[in-house]
């Protein structure tokens, strides 16, 4: 009984891209996740306590003020506004756009760039063969990797605080095409096949960031990824139908 008001802001990585998997509903409501939407679902957070709001049937007293001038074709550079962490590990727009997909590595026992100036740019750890896993990737449609050294101080994830160690790092070469859940799950297939004993994985906290078990199966059982993201295009076409009532933005 205690009104809700939300000023919105702007969808850093823009409104128009709707990429990933759709979250499974046996998943539930948690921490990480309480709504059916994919991985980069495209929408401010005023539109997401619309959409949750009925789908959840919370029925609260809730009012969203849009954001002045914003349209959804427009990337947080584009709009003149000063670029404010929304986290302290997301350092800038690069970092964020690659985030829907590199925060599935937090459930690996590789860095993901904590306490750099890389964070979510960046993924590393110390039998990391970066040449070799760079050369085994398939060309990232929109995207590139490069071999760098990384050297996290006091990261929050304790994650090889105070070592150098080799990492591969992501660049946005043409961000309308470039997905970046596609491609971080095919450089973790090709992780998984070079060093398959080192690697680490919490597959119960994979499959919460991503809201499904498929993914990692399909990694782990050298099964076609290709398959399992061409599976997700139905779902996130059903979403943008569920979300269309709720956008506020051309």
């Amino acid at each position: 009984d205690v009104p809700v008001l939300v000023l919105d802001r702007p969808n850093p990585i823009g409104g128009d891209l709707r990429q990933g998997p759709v979250r499974d509903s046996m998943w539930g409501h948690d921490f990480i996740g309480m709504l059916q939407i994919p991985q980069r679902h495209g929408m401010t957070l005023g539109e997401l306590a619309l959409f949750g709001n009925d789908q959840l049937a919370l029925g609260a007293d809730l009012s969203v003020i849009p954001a002045t001038g914003w349209m959804r074709d427009l990337w947080f550079d584009e709009t003149g506004l000063p670029w404010v962490r929304p986290s302290p590990n997301m350092p800038t727009l690069e970092s964020a756009t690659h985030y829907p997909g590199l925060v599935l590595y937090e459930a690996t026992s590789l860095s993901v760039g904590r306490g750099t100036d890389s964070a979510f740019r960046v993924i590393g750890a110390p039998w990391l063969d970066v040449e070799a896993v760079i050369a085994d990737v398939a060309d990232l449609a929109g995207g590139e990797l490069t071999a760098v050294i990384i050297s996290p101080v006091d990261p929050s994830d304790r994650k090889f605080g105070g070592v150098r160690i080799p990492a591969i790092e992501f660049t946005v070469a043409d961000r309308e095409v470039y997905d970046p859940v596609v491609a971080a799950v095919h450089v973790l297939a090709a992780i998984h096949r070079r060093h398959g004993d080192a690697l680490e994985v919490n597959v119960r906290r994979m499959a919460q960031l991503l809201g499904t078990e498929a993914v990692w199966s399909a990694i782990v059982t050298h099964s076609d990824l290709t398959e399992v993201v061409r599976g997700w295009g139905d779902d996130v076409a059903s979403f943008r139908d569920r979300a269309t009532p709720y956008l506020l933005y051309h």
